[in-house]
């Protein structure tokens, strides 16, 4: 009997071993759901996040192409068409789960909470299709990303500075000689006004030119003093040789230079390593405009249209019309200090900002002037030693205004 009753409870337990299985086995793919569904769009929540990023950073910099950083942003305008193009170009170049991203025009939008602060704003949204959720009605889940960039300028406080990567050996005083009030009482040339003012650090005349400095025509290496000709030693005292300043003038200046730093003015005009670099830079064959190099249109914006010229290294921009900063060479940008007369001898000075300009042409038979045209200008924050001291923003190279992203509420 004992026999008999073991045989049949062995009896009833046929196929247990089975349910336990698929219960297992309904347990393990839902774990497999969450381990690999979940990893990959984790994955695709990072390269969504990545792609809003570079959508951000590339629509700002519209801020700083068409000036309206430096002179003042207003709803609506050009840098708005720009920056959405720039947006959507630079997000598209980004993969979501094997798929390009795609920005729609809504995606973008703009805030200006300082005119001279402007903030571009990107939306990235993908839907991910999964695996083994599938089998629970799960066919597809979204993911999505912001990022939010700025033009940085340092006015109106905080602690933090501007620095640039590639800085060209010419100083500028802060002395406007078309802007004449308020006054600058510290100017070598009497009845000259301020680019930055030195009690708050703010542009004291943004805008277009003639209101503003905005397409300003300016003149670099012009008589200072008596063997100064407002040229920079970048490799410190004793002032930079011939050579290297064609170089520094030619290439990128291996040090970054922040606001507050002291620069060593270079003696002598230089006339042949200085006429030599900027022909170099602007791919210019002589003296002059129509020497190759590019030309700017001044009539028209901002954003002012560039021309490329006959050298110019792209030969798809050779006489083709662009509004790109970063596609042609002539522009350039340079330290500003605060415009006392200097020293026959040589003078060390301290930067108080930058400004971003193009190199219209040089003139060594003459004046020994190179012309250019003021495109933006960054203060340092109108406190003596720079814009702060607890750290900087590096911007990139050619352009004296940052561009970074931020967080916001």
């Amino acid at each position: 009997m004992l026999r008999q009753k073991s045989y049949h409870l062995r009896k009833d337990e046929t196929g247990s071993v089975l349910l336990i299985v698929a219960s297992a086995m309904v347990f393990l793919l839902g774990i497999s759901a969450i381990a690999i569904d979940m990893a990959n769009l984790y994955m695709a929540r990072s390269q969504t996040q990545r792609a809003a990023d570079a959508g951000a950073l590339a629509g700002a910099k519209a801020f700083v192409t068409t000036g309206c950083a430096t002179g003042g942003c207003n709803p609506g305008g050009i840098q708005e068409v720009l920056g959405r193009q720039q947006a959507e170009a630079a997000g598209g170049q980004n993969y979501i789960a094997g798929q390009p991203a795609s920005i729609q025009g809504s995606d973008v939008t703009f805030s200006y909470p300082n005119s001279q602060e402007p903030q571009i704003t990107v939306i990235v949204r993908r839907t991910v299709s999964t695996f083994f959720a599938k089998i629970f009605g799960i066919m597809s889940a979204n993911v999505g990303a912001t990022a939010t960039a700025e033009a940085y300028s340092p006015v109106g406080g905080g602690n933090t500075s501007v620095s640039i990567s590639c800085l060209k050996p010419f100083l500028l005083p802060n002395c406007d000689p078309i802007h004449t009030s308020p006054a600058n009482g510290s100017c070598a040339t009497s009845g000259r006004g301020y680019f930055f003012d030195p009690s708050s650090g703010a542009i004291a005349h943004p805008g277009v030119y003639p209101a503003g400095i905005i397409g300003m025509p300016w003149q670099l290496h012009t008589t200072a003093a008596p063997s100064q000709w407002y040229l920079v030693g970048f490799n410190g005292a004793p002032p930079s040789s011939g050579s290297a300043l064609r170089d520094h003038i030619v290439e990128c200046t291996p040090k970054i230079f922040t606001c507050g730093d002291t620069l060593v003015t270079a003696n002598g005009a230089n006339v042949g390593p200085v006429t030599q670099g900027i022909e170099t830079l602007i791919n210019a064959a002589g003296d002059g405009l129509g020497q190759g190099q590019d030309s700017i249109n001044t009539t028209i914006g901002p954003p002012f249209p560039f021309t490329g010229g006959s050298s110019n290294l792209n030969p798809l921009l050779r006489s083709a019309q662009f509004y790109d900063y970063s596609e042609t060479s002539s522009v350039v940008t340079v330290p500003v200090y605060s415009g006392e007369p200097l020293s026959p001898g040589g003078s060390i000075v301290d930067v108080v900002g930058f400004l971003q300009v193009f190199v219209t042409q040089g003139d060594s038979a003459s004046l020994k002037t190179i012309n250019v045209v003021i495109l933006n200008a960054t203060s340092c924050g109108g406190t003596p030693g720079g814009g702060g001291s607890n750290g900087s923003v590096v911007s990139s190279a050619g352009s004296p205004i940052p561009i970074r992203l931020i967080r916001t509420n």
